[in-house]
């Protein structure tokens, strides 16, 4: 049997306990669909460890692109 890339997701949130990752990337370990896709909920991996659920799909970025990193000029 074949394992399953990880699903990542770029964080950022504006609840007080969590915004500590904002900017992290995460592993999406769940999905639980809602009614349409403002309910719909995630259970994800923080990469000090941490899992947490009820993440609403507004606080992950699906399509970010990792920074490179230039030179100041």
């Amino acid at each position: 049997m074949e394992e399953k890339e990880s699903v990542k997701a770029l964080f950022n949130t504006k609840i007080a306990s969590d915004m500590q990752y904002n900017g992290k990337i995460v592993t999406i370990l769940d999905y639980i669909k809602g009614k349409d896709i403002y309910c719909d909920r995630y259970v994800v991996k923080f990469p000090d460890g941490t899992i947490k659920d009820n993440i609403m799909s507004c606080e992950l970025n699906f399509n970010y692109k990792q920074k490179n990193r230039e030179r100041s000029r």
